[in-house]
């Protein structure tokens, strides 16, 4: 996913930040489904697994995990007032603090285990000291006025040829006022299409003005780019404690095995 970043030409960038963002809200989604499913295994909590709603835009599945993840920060919360105290002070801080290293987290988790066998107990501390809720949203929060969000997660799987065509609707208007014999542009405007969608709601919000084609293509690629760099460091955060979370709930199991 992130390798798409490096391409060329604009025609390229466009299409590869399309990619990227329908990859990232995948991934948005598919790690708070994993939180989920460990909580319902675990905790016995019910949250529903989540669809990626593909005729939602960015905008609303990303709300829609933010709301998600704030329902869940709520539970958690709950559970840690309920066992901080049964937890020696000094483990609980080893688990609950994020920058404490895998290694030792994964020792801390098998040893309160020993003593407080409560597999839920621990996801629950770990994850309410995750910040998880705010961490996306504060990153979402960046972009809420981004016309980039507004387009449809199952648009952004478009194929160039249908960008194209959206562009080519800008037909010829003439030169402008004053140009030199050696200056004359094309400038483009849209036609009133058959039908809407958020494309090309997309493209008339940012090519306000008159434009070229190729300068259209730049400025869609500029937008979707900063779009996908303001949300990316979140998501591989999110990914990178998801995973921590599965591996020192492997560990607790392991531990259940020895006993």
């Amino acid at each position: 996913m992130l390798a798409r970043l490096c391409l060329k030409s604009d025609k390229e960038r466009l299409i590869g930040a399309c990619q990227n963002l329908h990859d990232l809200v995948y991934i948005y989604v598919s790690s708070t489904n994993t939180i989920f499913q460990l909580l319902s295994a675990h905790l016995g909590t019910s949250f529903p697994i989540m669809p990626v709603k593909e005729h939602f835009s960015i905008r609303e599945n990303l709300q829609l995990v933010v709301s998600a993840l704030k329902e869940m920060q709520a539970t958690v919360e709950t559970k840690d007032k309920d066992v901080r105290g049964s937890i020696n002070h000094s483990l609980y801080g080893m688990i609950a603090d994020p920058t404490t290293s895998l290694q030792d987290k994964i020792a801390a988790v098998k040893e309160i285990y020993q003593n407080y066998k409560d597999t839920g107990a621990l996801i629950a501390v770990m994850l309410k000291h995750g910040n998880l809720p705010d961490t996306v949203e504060s990153a979402f929060h960046q972009l809420l006025t981004s016309p980039a969000l507004s387009l449809q997660v199952s648009e952004l799987l478009v194929e160039y040829a249908d960008i194209l065509k959206i562009l080519e609707q800008y037909e010829t208007s003439g030169t402008t006022e004053g140009n030199s014999s050696s200056g004359t542009s094309q400038q483009f405007r849209l036609h009133s299409p058959p039908s809407s969608s958020s494309l090309l709601v997309f493209l008339q919000t940012i090519l306000q003005g008159q434009r070229s084609i190729k300068k259209s293509q730049k400025i869609a690629a500029d937008y979707l780019e900063e779009a996908f760099s303001v949300l990316k460091p979140p998501c591989e955060g999110f990914q990178t404690f998801v995973k921590m979370v599965e591996t020192c709930v492997l560990a607790i199991t392991d531990k259940q095995k020895e006993t």
